[in-house]
């Protein structure tokens, strides 16, 4: 008996949400405790903790377009943008890092998962839509809705709604919230410098 045919996109949405978000929110929480482990509030300091929460901002509006609103030609768009300024922004975080602190082995690895997977997730998107994607280059005609912001339909469940913000809330945005009021607690005071 052969296993029933499994669509290509509900595998690709499995891939998504299964194997490539909880591995990006993974690393992103293995990337924290680096930047904990090498005194980041008393080396790099503020500033490259800014960074990483423009980088968690950069890449959270592509993730609640793909959970809330429809893939066409404009939030492609936006997506596309979002994961290049995020890999623009990574450069730059690293760059300005590496001559005010160590950046371990580890850490250099775990950078090499919060690279890629970004560009991972934005190409399964585009493969999900493909005509979407066609009309943004304009190598078909876009219809008549593709630069316009819509409401997802069918919406995803809420309970996988819920999951991914929840997921995201607490091993993406937090860990870097907290980074950046620990490092602002670190400063020395105006008047000390």
């Amino acid at each position: 008996m052969s296993p029933a045919a499994v669509p290509l996109d509900a595998l690709l949405w499995g891939l998504l949400g299964s194997v490539v978000l909880p591995l990006w929110l993974l690393a992103g929480l293995a990337d924290y405790w680096a930047h904990a482990r090498s005194d980041i509030a008393h080396t790099a300091g503020l500033h490259e903790s800014a960074l990483h929460l423009l980088q968690t901002a950069q890449i959270g509006v592509p993730v609640l377009l793909v959970l809330l609103a429809r893939i066409n030609a404009l939030t492609l768009a936006v997506l596309i943008l979002g994961v290049a300024a995020h890999t623009v922004t990574a450069y730059r975080d690293v760059r300005y890092a590496a001559a005010r602190r160590h950046i371990s082995p580890f850490e250099q690895f775990v950078h090499n998962f919060l690279n890629v997977l970004p560009l991972a997730a934005l190409a399964i998107v585009i493969v999900l839509h493909w005509p979407a994607f066609q009309a943004l280059l304009a190598l078909a005609e876009a219809p008549p809705n593709a630069w316009t912001l819509q409401w997802r339909e069918p919406p995803f469940e809420r309970a996988v709604i819920a999951a991914v913000l929840v997921a995201s809330l607490l091993f993406g945005l937090l860990p870097g919230v907290i980074e950046f009021v620990r490092t602002l607690a670190a400063r020395p005071p105006a008047g000390s410098r």
